[in-house]
């Protein structure tokens, strides 16, 4: 997951971490590894290949404030994406997904 805080904005750790990410799958048995919740926005996922085929659904969540020390009270924003990503199991495919919340794929 790639989480680029917008322009003049920073990530908000003010009341715990400011990211979550949540992975599962249909079937539920395609997903052998990665599956729950957790804060980092990168997770390594092992597939059942004798499935075959599925559906990966992801939910990624951050949290921003403005960066401006002179602002009393910033103004934060929440940033939220879900995904279902179709997944067919094929020999050479490609390994990595990656997926950009808000931002940009720097």
């Amino acid at each position: 997951m790639i989480f680029t805080p917008p322009a003049g904005q920073k990530l908000d750790e003010t009341y715990g971490p400011a990211t979550r990410l949540l992975v599962s799958s249909t079937p539920p048995e395609l997903l052998l590894e990665g599956a729950g919740p957790d804060t980092a926005l990168h997770r390594s996922l092992v597939l059942d290949g004798s499935i075959g085929e599925g559906v990966l659904h992801i939910s990624a969540m951050a949290a921003s404030c403005d960066d401006d020390p002179a602002i009393e009270f910033p103004t934060c924003h929440v940033h939220q994406q879900d995904w279902g990503v179709p997944v067919r199991l094929v020999p050479g495919a490609a390994a990595r997904l990656p997926l950009v919340l808000a931002g940009m794929d720097e």
